[in-house]
This record gives C-alpha cells, sequence and structure tokens, in this order.
C-alpha cells in the first residue's frame, strides 16, 4: 500500500496516514513515569505540576501579586472543576449540590454555575542548570484565563477546550519563592453544554535547553508506505535555534523497548528523515499496537533535548468505492459523539476517568469517537491511542454566527487560526485521529461569508496535516436561507446550498439526515459521507445502510455516553393523552439522558439495541415502564422509550405490560414461570424489534430466539425480592497511589439472593478510611438530587458510583457503604 498527496477530486482514491500521541517524556523517563504526582524539578520535558494549588472562588484584587496572602485559600490539586462543586450558601428546594435553579446557563449547562476563580502556586527551583529556558503547559483552562508569574503578566487564553503554554524563564526567581497565579472567568451564556468551570485538565512543566531546542509539537511523523513486510516513516522535525554543531537522532522502539529503526542527520531549522521498519505491528482498532518515537537532538554525544511519544504505524485511505480501509481492510465506524466531561467529575479530565470512558465504549462495541464539538484531552486521545479507538477530534461549534450570546464566536475572527494550529499539531501524531472536523451544524455555513471561512479553515488544517482529511458535521436546519426557485436548495440539503457548505469537505458529515444521503449519492458520486449524529433509533438503519454503500462510512449516534447539561433532550415522560403530545424538560433535569451508557456507566435500553445491531449480543429483553390509563409516551427524537430490564412490577399485577424483545432471530417465543404466553416472527422490516403483551404475574419472564428454526439464545428476567442489602464493586482492586489515580466503586441495591432491585432509590452513606478521598458519588438520575462531593447520596434504578481518588501514599483503602434497614458492605482497596 502506499499513500498519494491529498487531491480535491475524490474520484481518485485518498490515502491518509498518520502516527501517535504527542507525549514527551523527560530525560529521566523512569522517574517521570512513577507517579502522576509532581516530583522534583529535573531537566526535562512533561513534568507533572498538578499538585498544592491554593483556589478561591470568587472575584478578587490584586491576587495576581507575589507577595499576596492566599493562606486562607483552599488546597486543590489538578484537574479541578468548580462548576461541579455545590454552589456556596445554596439552599434547597432551588439549589441542589452544584445545581441552581436560577442559573444562567439553564438546561444548556445544567443550571450549574460559572463565575470567577482564582489559582495560586508556589514553588522553588533548585538544581537546574541556571540558563535552563523552563515554560509551563496547561491542556485545558475553561474559559477565559490570565495567568501571572512572581506578579508579572504572561499572557491570557480565550478558547476553554485547548492546549496552551509559557514562557516562565524571564520572570523567574531562581534562588527563592516563585507564585504562579491564573484567574479563570466563565461569565455569560457562553455554551450549549456543560463547559465546567477553572483548570479543568492537566498543567506540566517544561525545563528546557536555553538555547537550540525542539520546538513544542515540532516532530510530525506518519506512516507514508506499508509495502511487503517493511514500512516507511516520515518524519518532519522543526528546531529553534539550530547551530551546524548539532545532529538529529531519531529512532523506533517496540513493545519490547528493542529499536527497530533509527537514522541521524545534521540538525537545521526544518530536518526531514526516514525510518525504514521490517514486519511492523500495525496499529489498528482491534489491534492497537503503540512503538516509542524517541526523538534525540544532540551536541556530540551529549543529549540537549529530548521528545519521547507513542507511534502506531498505519494507512487510513477513504474512497467512494471502498469506504475507509485501515491497513487495506475495510473499517466501519461505529461511532459515538461524545462531550468532554466525566459525569460526577464534571469537565476534570483524569486520565483515569477518560480511560474507563473509552473501555466502557469499546465493551458495547464502539470503535470510535467524535470530539463533539470541542478539542479532545490529551489524556482522553492517549487513552484511544492505547485502546485502539478512533476518534474525529472537532474544533468550533460555532464561526462568525453565534449560538449562544456569549459563545466562542465573541473571539472567532482573532482566535481561530491559533485554535486550528492547536487542534492540529498537538494530536497530529495520533494514530487515532482520523479527521479534522473544522465545525459543527454552523450558521450561515453556505453564505459568501461561510464560504470563505470554509476555505480558511481548510486550507490551514490541510498546511499543518495534509495527510488527514478535512470534515464537518452538516445539518439541515442552520444552513444558508432558501433560494428562491430552487427546490432542491434546501437548507443543508442536496444542491447549491449543500454544495457549498461541502465544497471543501473531503469527507461531509451528515447530522440527522439519514434519508438524504442515498439521495445525495444519485448527483454526487464522488461523495463520501458518514453519519456524524444520529438519532438511537437509526441504528438499525445504518448498519443496513453501510453494508450496501461502500461510501457510507458508518455512524455516530448521539449519544454514546451521557453528559451534563443540554438537559433532557433525551427525555421520555408519561403524560396526558389529551394535551399537547410534546414534553419540553426543565428544572430539575440536569443531564441529557440521551447516551447510550448512562452517566456512571451502565448500558441503557438502546445501547442493548445496539448490542444486537452490531452482533454483539443475540437476544436482549426489557419491559416498558407501566403508562397509567388515559396517558401515551412521549420520547424525544433523541431519546428511547422508558424500559429496564425487570420483570418486577409491583401494583400491576394483572395487567398487560409491553416487553420489548430485540434480536437477531427471525422468530421469538416469551413464556412465564414455564408456560408459552407469546410468540412473534421478525421480518427485515421489523429492524430486529418486537414487542409482545404480557399479563404481569411474578416469576419468571424468559425470551427464547430461534433463526431458521434453530434457538440461537435466550434471556431471563426474575421478580426479585425486597430490599436486603448493598453490594460494593470496585472495578480494580489495586490502583497507582498518584494524587491523580482514581477508583470507580459500583454500590448496588441487592435482595437477599444478590439481585439487583432494577427500579430501587435508596439513601446510602458511604465511610472512607485510609489514604484516598471521595472525589465523587452519585447516580445516573438525571434529574438534580444534590451534591457530587458528599458522603450521602441516593441511588437510581439501583445503582450508585463512588469515585475515589488517591492521595499519593501507598496503604489500604476501605470504603463501606450502609442504608437504614439493609445490611451494610464493604471493599478494601491497596494503592500502590
Amino acid at each position: 500500500m502506499t499513500s498519494g498527496s491529498f487531491i480535491l477530486d475524490r474520484r481518485e482514491t485518498i490515502m491518509f496516514a498518520a502516527s501517535a500521541a504527542l507525549l514527551t517524556l523527560a530525560v529521566d523517563e523512569e522517574a517521570v513515569a512513577a507517579s502522576l504526582s509532581d516530583r522534583p524539578l529535573r531537566v526535562g520535558r512533561d513534568q507533572p505540576f498538578n499538585s498544592d494549588w491554593q483556589f478561591f472562588r470568587g472575584a478578587g484584587e490584586g491576587c495576581e501579586a507575589a507577595a499576596f496572602d492566599d493562606s486562607g485559600w483552599r488546597g486543590v490539586d489538578l484537574p479541578h472543576d468548580w462548576s461541579i462543586e455545590d454552589v456556596p450558601g445554596g439552599k434547597a428546594p432551588d439549589q441542589l449540590g452544584p445545581f441552581s435553579k436560577t442559573s444562567k446557563g439553564g438546561t444548556a449547562t445544567g443550571f450549574t454555575e460559572g463565575g470567577e476563580g482564582w489559582y495560586r502556586k508556589h514553588f522553588r527551583l533548585s538544581g537546574l542548570p541556571d540558563d535552563a529556558r523552563i515554560e509551563i503547559a496547561f491542556d485545558g483552562v475553561h474559559l477565559d484565563s490570565q495567568v501571572w508569574l512572581n506578579g508579572q503578566p504572561l499572557g491570557s487564553n480565550v478558547y476553554g477546550y485547548g492546549p496552551f503554554a509559557f514562557n516562565l524563564t524571564p520572570h523567574l526567581n531562581r534562588s527563592g519563592d516563585n507564585v504562579l497565579a491564573v484567574r479563570v472567568r466563565n461569565f455569560g451564556k457562553n455554551s450549549r453544554w456543560y463547559g465546567g468551570s477553572g483548570i479543568y485538565r492537566e498543567v506540566r512543566l517544561d525545563v528546557l535547553p536555553a538555547a537550540a531546542r525542539i520546538a513544542r509539537w515540532g516532530v510530525a511523523a506518519w506512516t507514508r508506505r506499508i509495502a511487503g513486510t517493511r514500512a516507511e516513516i516520515y518524519i518532519t522535525t522543526r528546531i529553534e535555534f539550530a547551530d551546524p554543531n548539532l545532529s538529529l537522532v531519531t529512532r523506533l522502539r517496540d513493545g519490547a523497548g528493542k529499536v527497530v529503526a533509527e537514522t541521524k542527520t545534521a540538525a537545521s531549522e526544518e530536518v526531514k528523515q526516514t525510518l525504514s521498519v521490517s514486519a511492523p505491528h500495525l496499529w489498528s482498532p482491534d489491534s492497537p499496537a503503540l512503538y516509542m518515537l524517541e526523538t534525540d537532538l544532540r551536541r556530540g554525544e551529549t543529549v540537549v533535548d529530548r521528545m519521547v511519544q507513542p507511534f502506531g504505524i498505519r494507512i487510513i485511505a477513504f474512497d467512494a468505492r471502498q469506504g475507509m480501509t485501515i491497513n487495506g481492510k475495510r473499517t466501519i465506524l461505529r461511532g459515538g459523539c461524545i462531550h468532554h466531561d466525566n459525569g460526577l467529575l464534571g469537565a476534570c479530565a483524569f486520565p483515569d476517568a477518560d480511560e474507563r470512558r473509552i473501555r466502557l465504549l469499546k465493551a458495547r462495541g464502539f470503535n470510535a469517537v467524535r470530539s463533539a464539538h470541542n478539542i479532545a484531552s490529551r489524556s482522553l486521545r492517549e487513552a484511544c491511542d492505547r485502546l485502539g479507538m478512533l476518534m474525529i477530534d472537532e474544533a468550533f461549534d460555532a464561526w462568525h454566527e453565534s449560538k449562544e450570546p456569549d459563545d466562542f464566536t465573541v473571539h472567532f475572527r482573532d482566535h481561530w487560526e491559533e485554535v486550528v494550529r492547536t487542534m492540529v499539531l498537538s494530536a497530529r501524531n495520533s494514530p487515532s485521529v482520523i479527521m479534522w472536523s473544522i465545525g459543527n451544524e454552523i450558521p450561515g455555513r453556505a453564505t459568501d461569508e461561510g464560504v470563505a471561512w470554509s476555505w480558511k479553515l481548510a486550507n490551514t488544517v490541510k498546511r499543518l496535516d495534509p495527510t488527514r482529511p478535512v470534515t464537518a458535521g452538516l445539518n439541515g436546519v442552520l444552513g444558508a436561507p432558501m433560494v428562491a426557485g430552487e427546490a432542491a436548495a434546501r437548507p443543508g440539503h442536496a444542491g447549491k446550498v449543500d454544495n457549498a457548505s461541502s465544497i471543501f469537505l473531503d469527507v461531509a458529515g451528515y447530522n440527522y439526515r439519514l434519508e438524504d444521503i442515498e439521495r445525495d449519492f444519485a448527483d454526487h458520486p464522488d461523495r463520501i459521507v458518514y453519519g456524524s449524529e444520529t438519532f438511537p433509533k437509526e441504528a438499525y438503519d445504518f448498519r443496513k445502510l453501510t453494508e450496501r454503500a461502500p461510501y457510507v462510512l458508518g455512524e455516530f449516534v448521539w449519544t454514546a455516553m451521557d453528559y451534563l447539561g443540554e438537559a433532557g433532550i433525551g427525555a421520555s415522560a408519561n403524560m396526558s393523552a389529551a394535551g399537547v403530545p410534546y414534553y419540553l424538560p426543565g428544572w430539575p433535569w440536569v443531564n441529557a439522558w440521551c447516551g447510550d451508557i448512562d452517566l456512571i456507566g451502565n448500558p441503557k435500553a438502546p445501547s442493548k439495541y445496539r448490542d444486537v445491531v452490531w452482533g454483539i449480543s443475540a437476544l436482549e429483553i426489557a419491559v416498558q415502564r407501566p403508562i397509567a390509563e388515559g396517558n401515551i409516551e412521549f420520547i424525544s427524537q433523541w431519546g428511547w422509550s422508558d424500559e429496564l430490564p425487570s420483570w418486577s412490577w409491583p401494583g400491576s399485577e394483572d395487567k398487560p405490560l409491553a416487553v420489548r424483545i430485540y434480536t437477531s432471530g427471525d422468530r421469538v417465543e416469551i413464556r412465564l414461570n414455564g408456560v408459552k404466553v407469546g410468540e412473534k416472527k421478525l421480518a427485515p422490516g421489523d429492524k430486529m424489534l418486537a414487542e409482545i403483551k404480557v399479563t404481569f404475574q411474578p416469576g419468571v419472564l424468559e425470551a427464547v430466539a430461534f433463526a431458521g428454526g434453530r434457538e440461537i439464545a435466550r434471556k431471563k428476567l426474575e421478580t426479585v425480592g425486597p430490599a436486603a442489602k448493598l453490594r460494593i464493586r470496585p472495578e480494580r482492586v489495586q490502583v497507582e497511589s498518584g494524587r491523580n489515580s482514581l477508583a470507580f466503586i459500583g454500590i448496588d441495591v441487592v435482595d437477599e439472593r444478590g439481585r439487583l432491585l432494577p427500579d430501587e432509590a435508596r439513601k446510602i452513606a458511604l465511610t472512607i478510611e485510609g489514604p484516598a478521598k471521595l472525589a465523587g458519588l452519585g447516580n445516573a438520575n438525571p434529574m438534580a438530587l444534590g451534591s457530587f462531593q458528599s458522603r450521602e447520596a441516593e441511588t437510581f434504578r439501583g445503582h450508585a458510583l463512588a469515585i475515589l481518588r488517591a492521595q499519593g501514599k501507598a496503604g489500604m483503602v476501605r470504603i463501606s457503604a450502609r442504608s437504614e434497614g439493609l445490611a451494610s458492605a464493604s471493599a478494601a482497596l491497596k494503592l500502590v
């Protein structure tokens, strides 16, 4: 396989390739990797700077001054998000934990509060070369931030989702105390989802040579060719202040640490090199093999500067006739959109939380995520690299026309280029990133001004990375006004307006436009498309579409996992049949309730349906919550019927209940207490869905699926007994002791036989002993229920989740849960 140069004519196959995440390590790699906690500074890159900050929530005067007294401030470790913390002085019923009925963000931000906050960090330097250059790198601060060192301004940042860095050197006190101050402001109505507030991603220090050094994000590597048993990797490295006495040594190590390729070149401002790898281990979602790419800037045999980053050898191709191929194999995108928050942790981008999220999605069959609608955190992207999850990285939700009064359009014209540069340069070496998205549902995208911006954005991306396609999410609502006399020019649909929106896109993302895809292809046979946002109910349609139409790459359901904000867009509700058949969620809805997976990680009904559609399971069953006589169930387009895998419905005896069956079979039988009570044959038009009404009686409900007369699967639901005890389920019993390490612990309400009560709301309280603290406790209920930091909470559908944060010390941690009238439970964790 070989790759070709990018061309706009997609009738020719366009081949793309890239490498892996830009993870730079210090020269003392073992020391840095040993813990995410801060360590004494040394020469090298990527040194954690997250521990022992001081924080004040509120406005302040003179807080940037070195002599300012912050002794009364609260100590925090980063990442930190104050919007997920309890509102100071708030009182029920209009304030519950971090949620306030009067919040300016309303349902958009899940009724959370923004405001202003200050961070200060005291530190000393010792043992560093006198001429060392020290830079601080923030992976993300939401929203507007200003940074000072020892009272001197370093700069500001207005894009809340991208990395940025400042040079500390001119204002450092090398022999005494230093104070770093950061002011963060999150004002106005600036987002359509939960953004969080504060330094919510990690911070690192780079201690660099004063003179020649490798530029930040200066290494660009990509797999140019895989032919026979060899792979060619092209590498371009930018060097700042290069001189003739320097050389650049680049090598590749396999998973065992063996050097498999190496090259040496005289240093210049831009160095181009090629590595040839024999019998390469290729990266793919099924086999995410990673190498380590080492880049040494040397003077003689002395290493002046070094970058070390994981690297994946793979080639991805996009073609209307073959779809997307990875290393020559067609791969269908089984994707989901995700927002950036981590549920009970708010916006905090802990590596353990981001990795857990990707593991949960992989277990449900997802092979791709779309970072909607902002640059993904480094920790999330690195998890995708390690675990084999493809990613579309996205920059903007709006350009020159706003969706919210205070959104990024306020800064777009002045700062768009730095955002695009940041997105591409920081992530272009990641094997998981397959496309760059320049926007989502952009208002006015098909106007003259919108087309001009599309040209500028797409071409800027291509100058920075010609190896990946440019895409965007195009919907059918927010295009240009209808053109008189042109029926096909509906906003965002096929025709003149649609062509204007997509002309500079290599691959077009269609938001909620299932019915347009094949119709458009008749007029545009060179167009490559995918469902950039799809409804959960369309899973079967997209599976069949990708089977018959290779130019359709796949889909990204909205959404893969629940998130805070856009509260209630996936709501279902029992309501009077005599009223208006529409339900508009408001307070106290706080999360979207549209994810396949809920806020704490449990699969919901649409996830079970997707399991069947994607071939993970042959049979799943659920029961619709009983609807009162005279009522109907309203279901949002992004939602699903209120179904539970439960046969425990007290008060519904002798009443018919709707049993929903998802199966790949062609016939299903329902048996109640061993007696056949229903049967249904399924045709292709049923889309793997069946419903059978069954009169409720306690006992065992069993579904049996058949295909071609042969039984292929069976599933049971049992009527459970009364709540008897709690159960604690640590997802890991051994956890790293670093202060950014997390332990996730499920808490369930079960009956005497250990069976989950699938619809139980029960108050619980926790006790924690040992070197860990509570980072979050709560459930998946889309309604506000109070604090996520309290040691008391309530289960929802029988489940709750506790998240513990290690405190930098090894030892044993014991967590106990109790609830009035139930047997308590406990578990032990080992911190190493």
